[in-house]
């Protein structure tokens, strides 16, 4: 079920984000003031508005009430991250993903109800450093103190077998749930298809148990 995503600021990050949600499927609605940001990433997402993400009114307009998760990518302007993530949440999005520039303001996005805070620049520094040193982890996202979502590309041992063969649940305690060939998304998969060069699968485990994988990877 394609998800749809609003993005409030097309600074380097929201704009990145943006496009790349696109890419992946999602109904991607991409808002800035500044028009010929807007009029530049028209052609990438499913839908592009010039507008001020602090006023409730016109973000109302965009029927902000029927989307499935918000970006406030705005990290700079503290007082625009915090008006956007207000009225995100006053207009019952279920998840709100917030950039913060720093500890304070993340604490504050998260006392005001932003459901999930971003650091992009140690995030991306984080990502740099598991890249060195395990070449096949892509990411781990860590949603809550207990279970984290593992992303990784297959490994050489892994090609040719299927999921039942290599028995993530018994070996690592850990579910796959998706995985990614030639570009899509696969989440309603036959477990007895074997795994191919490139394929990248996604599991979900406690977040001791993926820590445990990543080492093994």
């Amino acid at each position: 079920m394609q998800r749809n995503i609003i993005v409030l600021g097309l600074g380097r990050f929201g704009y990145a984000v943006a496009t790349r949600l696109a890419q992946k499927g999602a109904y991607v609605t991409a808002v800035d003031s500044n028009y010929k940001t807007v009029e530049k990433i028209a052609s990438f997402v499913s839908s592009s508005v010039q507008a001020d993400i602090t006023e409730e009114q016109a973000l109302k307009s965009l029927g902000i009430n029927n989307y499935d998760a918000a970006i406030i990518a705005t990290g700079s302007n503290l007082e625009a991250s915090i008006e956007a993530t207000l009225i995100c949440k006053d207009s019952g999005i279920n998840q709100v993903i917030a950039k913060a520039s720093s500890e304070s303001h993340a604490r504050i996005l998260e006392k005001i109800g932003a459901d999930y805070i971003v650091f992009p620049e140690a995030d991306t520094a984080e990502r740099l450093a598991r890249s060195l040193v395990g070449p096949n982890l892509l990411e781990i996202i860590e949603f809550s103190d207990e279970f984290s979502i593992i992303e990784v590309k297959a490994h050489k041992s892994w090609m040719g077998k299927n999921l039942i063969d290599l028995d993530f649940r018994n070996e690592y305690q850990m579910n796959v749930v998706a995985f990614e060939r030639d570009g899509q998304m696969i989440i309603d998969f036959d477990p007895s298809l074997e795994i191919e060069e490139n394929d990248i699968l996604v599991l979900i485990g406690t977040s001791e148990n993926a820590k445990e994988l990543e080492k093994s990877i």
